[in-house]
């Protein structure tokens, strides 16, 4: 499952949901699925635009979880 690092890489640069919504001009609603890793989809200049303002490159905002079998 791909997964968002929003979250960590917000909290490390001190920046909360509200003025991630006031520097790209994103609803709400993105912005929180964003940083619950709840979105189906994200564009190639959602991930720049992210990767600008948090100072990452793609690696770092998206990973891959795997599910281990038991």
């Amino acid at each position: 499952m791909i997964k968002i690092n929003i979250d960590n890489l917000m909290n490390k640069k001190s920046i909360s949901r509200y003025r991630l919504q006031q520097l790209t001009n994103w609803n709400y609603r993105r912005i929180n699925a964003l940083y619950n890793s709840k979105v189906k989809y994200i564009t190639t200049e959602e991930i720049e635009t992210l990767c600008n303002l948090l100072e990452c490159s793609p690696g770092e905002l998206i990973r891959i979880e795997t599910k281990t079998e038991e």
